[in-house]
This record gives C-alpha cells, structure tokens and sequence, in this order.
C-alpha cells in the first residue's frame, strides 16, 4: 500500500489535468467604442466583380487602444439570429508599408451579413489574462453597389438561320 500523501499527490495530478481545459477558456467581449474613441486608423475597399462576389480589403494605419492584435477574424453570423455563426475564420495579416493588410474574397450575400472583427488580449497596453476583446466591423456600409447585369448578346451571332424554308 502506498503511504496517503502519494495518493492525495497522485488524486491532485488528475485532477488538475482535468480542470485544465475549463481554466484555458477565454472570455471574448465586444467593444462598444466608436473607432474615433479607440484611436483606430483603418480604410475599407471593396469590390464588386459582378459575378456575385466581393473582394474586401483592410488596411490598419494604426491599432490605437487595442495594439498590438492578435487577430483578424471574418464572421457572418447566422440567417436564423440565433447567435451561432455560418462563418468564422482568423484572417491572414500582411505587414505592409504603412501598416497591416487584410484581404478576402467571399459572396457578396456573406459580405453583406458579415463583418471583420479586430480582436486583441490588450486593451490601452495591458493584457487582461483569459480575456479578448473585438471591435467589429460591418462590411454592409462599405459594399458598393452591385452592377447592373449585362445583356449577353454571345449566343445571337451563332444563332442557327436556316438557308432556306421547307415550310
């Protein structure tokens, strides 16, 4: 038999390598700020390429309150407004002269649901441990206006004419 102090040692191993998981999970809160108040510098494109999808891109002069960033995340939230996304996925991030770019090429009914969320573990320099915070940013307001469909004329000059009628 092993003496009680190596069990009580062993009991609290397990234990804590269960618990281990629940301690890891962060809590993610959306900030409520304007983009002014948190001193964010960034520009919106988008393109329309009349094919029924847009390409957007980001580009972030300067992160403000929220520097440094840990991510750019795309999310579309659910049809439904059940609160559960269709879509959310972290974003490639480009250093680039002048800041950092993000770029991503979706369905336009996605863009016109979506938005790109700054997400960061700071908030004015300091680091609030299992905690994240996000500024959203809609996609709706910067879509432009979807091009008129064009007429396809391609099939008129191979239109079959027959050379004479049998009727």
């Amino acid at each position: 038999m092993y003496p009680i102090h190596v069990w009580h040692l062993r009991a609290l191993a397990l234990l804590s390598t269960l618990l281990i998981p629940f301690q890891a999970s962060a809590l993610g809160f959306e900030l409520g700020e304007s983009k002014e108040e948190l001193k964010l510098d960034y520009k919106v494109t988008a393109v329309d390429h009349g094919t029924g999808r847009v390409s957007i891109t980001l580009l972030i002069a300067d992160t403000g309150r929220l520097g440094p960033l840990d991510a750019v995340y795309l999310s579309i939230p659910a049809e439904d407004e059940s609160g559960r996304a269709d879509l959310s996925l972290s974003l490639a991030v480009e250093e680039v002269e002048g800041g950092l770019r993000v770029r991503t090429h979706l369905r336009r009914d996605w863009a016109e649901r979506g938005s790109l969320q700054l997400r960061t573990s700071h908030l004015d320099g300091k680091q609030t441990p299992l905690t994240w915070y996000y500024h959203p940013i809609p996609l709706t307001g910067h879509l432009p206006e979807p091009p008129e469909p064009k007429e396809d004329h391609a099939h008129d000059a191979c239109a079959f004419k027959p050379l004479y009628n049998l009727f």
